[in-house]
């Protein structure tokens, strides 16, 4: 009896690897899966640190904008030494009786990573107690503390388009308005929030006979302001203030569901913003939180 070769033969050798390449296929698939689950779920805690937390910290700061003002408690773009810098220069007309700081109060025109510019928020109080302001420096109490929110690029991130949401406060001590110093400018402050491609703020209101609220963007009530002041009426009062930002995750997910649509938009507080970057795949998600000014709701004394 002659001996045979055992062996596969052709079909049973191609329906192996079929089978095979089917398998590793199929676990490939499981693993690329879980991995952008993981990435996913890492994106969505950055996500939560910086806007929850960037948030609520920024927020208790500007609650205590107009503290120790009692004798103007009702804010607007003319209140003498107003909570809310939105004017500086001649004494009398101005929140800020000083000249060289323009570029330093309450304004529309910073960088962003979409079609809109981001705002600058200005705030200034005085020190309640013993405290340290936003770039960690001891203020005692009593002390003027002047503060701004705006973006600017992150020196830490290798990304040229990676902003922060920074804040920049002046050099205690400052006993009065004329010892503030080191403030504005090319001071750069410290970084509360990383990765945010836009910030706006929008000024809430109050009329004067108090029946109507309204939110204003930074230069539409600037332009309300002016017009009421032309029709001799009183400027709206402010009386609190909305946050919104875009933030988004330090790395990208991987993953074609949060690959931005062919016209790469995103919705926001006003609508629907365009990022100028179309391609990656970041997670992204607007917080907004409003921040009432008690400091701004009594009367005169």
């Amino acid at each position: 009896m002659k001996n045979k070769d055992l062996g596969f033969t052709l079909i049973e050798l191609i329906v192996a690897l079929a089978l095979g390449l089917i398998i590793t296929a199929a676990a490939m698939q499981l693993f690329m899966g879980g991995l952008i689950t993981t990435r996913l779920q890492e994106a969505g805690a950055e996500l939560q640190d910086s806007g929850i937390f960037g948030l609520e910290y920024m927020a208790s700061e500007i609650r205590l904008a107009n503290y120790g003002n009692i004798s103007h408690p009702e804010l607007n773009d003319q209140t003498t030494l107003g909570g809310i810098v939105l004017t500086s220069g001649t004494a009398g007309t101005t929140n800020l009786p000083l000249d060289d700081l323009q570029n330093a109060i309450t304004a529309v025109g910073g960088v962003s990573n979409v079609d809109i510019k981001s705002d600058q928020l200005t705030i200034l109080f005085i020190a309640p107690n013993r405290m340290f302001n936003c770039e960690g420096k001891e203020v005692q109490a009593g002390e003027y503390v002047i503060q701004r929110y705006f973006l600017r690029k992150d020196t830490s991130a290798s990304n040229s388009t990676d902003y922060g949401l920074a804040c920049d406060a002046n050099k205690p001590p400052a006993n009065s308005i004329a010892a503030i110093t080191e403030f504005g400018g090319s001071n750069a402050g410290e970084i509360i929030m990383p990765r945010v491609d836009l910030v706006r703020f929008y000024l809430g209101t109050q009329s004067e006979n108090k029946t109507q609220a309204a939110y204003y963007t930074i230069d539409e009530y600037l332009t309300t302001a002016k017009n009421a002041r032309a029709a001799s009426k009183k400027a709206p009062r402010i009386v609190s203030v909305k946050i919104s930002v875009l933030v988004r995750s330090k790395d990208q997910t991987k993953s074609d569901l949060l690959k931005p649509s062919s016209e790469g938009t995103e919705q926001f507080a006003e609508g629907t913003v365009t990022l100028t970057d179309k391609t990656s795949t970041y997670m992204r998600r607007e917080y907004t939180t409003t921040v009432a000014l008690r400091n701004a709701m009594g009367e005169p004394l």
